[in-house]
């Protein structure tokens, strides 16, 4: 083996790489000495952003030493290449991307005439990034619907670059900006719109010569949103058949829109409006609500802000006629073809009565409406039928809903006529010496009196004599004031009729006493203690009560009633041994008329003995 020394032709470099050495094999051919490995010192990697080539900086080199740099230790293709020119003591290798993350290269020397050395590891860095924008430099401006959310960052160096995504991933860019020389108010970044609600952006930052930095998460909170209405300024009008149904909103500017919801979740509203300019209020017309009670949810928007939370609003249910009284209905069954009717009275004009077959049926079998100068409907049908049976009967006035519906009994077509409300005539006496007389009729004719339209037994009835053409029923009737009878007829080889009712008078009432009448003597002498009643006619009865309530008359000394009645000439009567109260007091008197009933109370005060 022949050694050469050559330290005068490298210089600082080691001893070992001064040597040629040639190795004889057994073959006869000769091996070249490996070259000497540069130490990681001399190794220099420059990680450069993408679309930079990063380099490989070997230094402590001769000139025509070449530099090769492999991606690991296996691979036989270097990533790249370069040699020591002369004068040089380095080689630089370009290499397009060693990737944005950091890593590990291997690096080998060739030395002219000798082979190529072991693979040196050396590490290098991730690419340089910039530093993600603090929290605290970032706003959001979540603005109304129609201009564009802005995000605004402070703090930044000219040129460099802001970014704003969605997602934290960067997957979905909202918008960028670059930093100029006078941002000095902040770098705003432009984004369209962010939403209604509250929510999160994530903002980087790029230096010049850095990647772009980490994401910095942002919240922003909701668009600004329109004060919701008070209860108190809705209205809701929920008027009949659906037709006029509005809801009227207050405390409004001009160009607010106010809209009615069927619930606090629905999508879509039921309607809405805009207020007018200069106005204060808006009236929103809806469809039909219901005939019944329930809840609508108002809300307003005042552009540009988003529309206001709902308020729920109670309406009450739509007006309904009252429904008629089964005695003011009269249904006549007349014989086969000729059409029946159904008269129904105590109406206004302009109602409308409707006759059903039964409780829920849609369909009407007739209707009528009532004329401008009656108070009565009269509804012709071409059949009933011939049994008897029930009909159902509404009313509905203008402006109100549909009564409910009244079931109304008639007889059979073979039943004697119902007598006309015109022909019956009561008398509603004092006592039991009540009269009802009905005319029109023929001899032999029954006439029954009820009590009210389902009763079963009659509490009254008479025949027509022969030659008559009334019947006279001489009854108690139900009630001393105003009262209803009920009056059928029956003709001879007939059913009895329907039956017709007849509003009664109540029983004439005494007028009371004044009490200038009344003259009241409190003697020291209680024998004396007097009580006189002037201006009385003959057979009037005066009566004394010793307070409003009591059923009883007051009892003289002698234990008999107060009471006296004024004989044939006399407009004076006195009630003579009373036990007063000493001290004073009031009296209760009344008066009693020939046929009338007792008067009411009148007070009278009288004085100490």
């Amino acid at each position: 083996m022949e050694q050469v020394t050559k330290r005068k032709r490298f210089g600082l470099r080691s001893l070992s790489m001064l040597c040629l050495v040639w190795l004889a094999l057994p073959d006869g051919s000769a091996w070249a000495a490996a070259s000497v490995p540069p130490s990681p010192g001399m190794i220099r990697v420059e990680n450069r952003l993408a679309g930079t080539s990063d380099t490989v900086t070997v230094t402590g080199l001769s000139a025509g030493d070449i530099v090769k740099v492999y991606a690991d230790g296996g691979s036989t293709v270097p990533l790249g290449s370069a040699s020591v020119g002369s004068g040089s003591t380095a080689a630089t290798v370009t290499i397009n991307q060693l990737g944005t993350a950091a890593g590990h290269i291997y690096v080998t020397v060739t030395q002219p005439s000798f082979s190529e050395s072991r693979r040196i590891v050396k590490s290098y860095l991730a690419e340089p990034l910039s530093v993600a924008p603090p929290a605290a430099s970032i706003r959001v401006l979540n603005l109304p619907s129609g201009s564009p959310d802005q995000v605004i960052v402070k703090g930044l160096h000219v040129g460099a670059i802001v970014k704003v995504y969605r997602d934290p991933q960067k997957e979905q860019l909202l918008g960028s900006a670059s930093a100029a020389a006078d941002s000095t108010n902040g770098t705003v970044v432009q984004v369209g719109q962010l939403g209604a609600a509250e929510g999160v952006v994530y903002v980087t930052v790029t230096e010049p010569g850095q990647g772009e930095s980490r994401t910095t998460e942002k919240g922003y909170e909701a668009e600004p949103q329109t004060a919701k209405p008070a209860i108190g300024h809705i209205r809701v009008v929920n008027a009949p058949g659906g037709a006029g149904n509005f809801v009227e909103v207050k405390g409004l500017n001009g160009g607010d829109i106010v809209k009615v919801y069927v619930s606090d979740r629905a999508s879509t509203p039921l309607a809405q409006t805009v207020v007018v300019t200069g106005a204060d209020r808006a009236e929103v017309t809806l469809p039909q609500l219901g005939s019944g009670e329930g809840d609508v949810y108002v809300s307003v928007t005042r552009p540009p802000m988003q529309e206001s939370e709902r308020v729920s609003k109670r309406y009450r249910p739509e007006p309904v006629t009252a429904a008629p009284a089964p005695g003011m209905i009269v249904i006549v069954n007349e014989p086969e073809h000729t059409d029946d009717r159904v008269e129904v009275y105590g109406l206004s004009a302009g109602d409308i009565v409707k006759v059903y077959p039964d409780a829920t049926t849609v369909s009407t079998i007739g209707s009528a409406a009532v004329a401008a100068d009656s108070g009565r409907a009269v509804v012709t049908i071409p059949q009933l039928g011939k049994k008897a049976g029930i009909a159902y009967i509404s009313v509905t006035s203008p402006s109100y809903g549909e009564s409910r519906r009244v079931a109304k009994s008639f007889a059979a077509e073979s039943a004697s006529r119902a007598p006309e409300r015109t022909d019956i005539e009561v008398r509603n006496a004092v006592g039991s010496a009540d009269t009802v007389t009905v005319s029109g009729l023929k001899p032999g004719d029954i006439v029954r009196l009820y009590a009210d339209e389902g009763a079963t037994s009659p509490f009254g009835s008479a025949t027509v004599a022969d030659d008559a053409t009334k019947a006279y029923v001489y009854a108690g009737l139900p009630q001393s004031g105003y009262g209803v009878v009920y009056v059928s007829v029956t003709r001879q080889n007939e059913e009895e009729s329907a039956r017709t009712p007849k509003i009664y008078p109540a029983e004439p009432v005494s007028l009371p006493l004044s009490p200038h009448q009344i003259r009241v003597i409190n003697s020291t002498d209680e024998a004396a203690d007097e009580v006189s009643v002037l201006g009385l006619k003959t057979g009037d009865k005066v009566r004394l009560y010793a307070d409003a309530e009591a059923v009883l008359p007051m009892q003289t000394m002698l234990g008999a009633d107060a009471e006296i009645t004024a004989q044939d000439g006399e407009s004076t009567v006195t009630i003579t041994r009373l036990k007063l109260d000493p001290k004073g007091g009031k009296l209760f008197v009344t008066v009693t008329s020939d046929s009338k009933r007792e008067s009411g109370r009148t007070v009278k005060a009288y004085d100490a003995e």
